[in-house]
């Protein structure tokens, strides 16, 4: 994106946070007009995108997503905020500079492995986040600023923030990145769901066959190939998100 000049950079977040939040509900993540997903904007150190509270996903589109600073004060759009969604997201935001893109959900089918002491690596596709995987205690719902302190520390270090009790928070330095890695991450919870019903004896790999696996996914770095692709799935279904 370098080669963009800074107004064309700030659009091209735009449409890709838009697309984002699109893909969220055809994938069927999304929580009515709940959860959020933000963006650092281009050429600044804290202000971000963030959708506007009370659209659904499939309402978000690159020109109605709004901005705020790192007060939560918002600069463009509405003044209305979801709280919690500026607690969780500055956290990242403010002490997290590489991680651009933020996508915090309660997946349907994945949130009751939040009540897991830890989430077992069960399967192949689950090495890809192998010791990239953070773990915060609940606090209650996420509206003390004081909170912000503790979910960057757990973060440090890590893609993913299981939030026990309370559901998931990736990161990525590109949309793609981000959104792939809640896919692993909740398809990684999905197995363990369904592994740990079916009250059979687990197999689990050795540490180092995991650290093995998740250096060899090194070569394909989350969203590298699926994110032009998942675009050009909805640019094929409906290309307003764009706009």
């Amino acid at each position: 994106m370098s080669e963009l000049n800074q107004e064309q950079q700030q659009e091209q977040v735009r449409i890709d946070l838009a697309a984002m939040f699109r893909l969220t509900a055809r994938f069927g993540w999304d929580d009515t007009v709940w959860n959020h997903i933000t963006a650092r904007v281009p050429g600044s150190d804290h202000h971000f995108y963030m959708h506007r509270f009370g659209l659904h996903y499939t309402e978000v589109c690159a020109s109605n997503l709004i901005k705020v600073d790192e007060e939560g004060t918002v600069i463009e759009g509405p003044s209305d905020v979801n709280t919690a969604g500026f607690i969780i997201h500055s956290a990242v935001h403010l002490n997290h500079p590489d991680s651009k893109f933020v996508f915090h959900a309660h997946p349907p089918s994945a949130i009751a492995a939040t009540a897991f002491e830890e989430i077992p690596f069960l399967v192949q596709d689950s090495s890809m986040l192998y010791g990239k995987v953070g773990y915060h205690d609940w606090e209650g719902l996420s509206v003390d600023p004081d909170e912000r302190f503790r979910i960057a520390e757990r973060l440090q270090g890590n893609s993913c923030l299981v939030m026990r009790n309370h559901g998931f928070l990736t990161v990525g330095s590109t949309a793609g990145e981000c959104f792939m890695n809640m896919y692993y991450l909740i398809r990684m919870c999905e197995v363990a769901l369904a592994v740990t019903a079916s009250d059979q004896k687990l197999v689990n790999g050795a540490p180092e066959l995991w650290a093995k696996a998740s250096e060899q996914y090194a070569a394909f770095p989350p969203g590298k190939y699926e994110w032009p692709a998942l675009k050009r799935l909805l640019d094929k279904a409906d290309a307003s998100y764009q706009h």
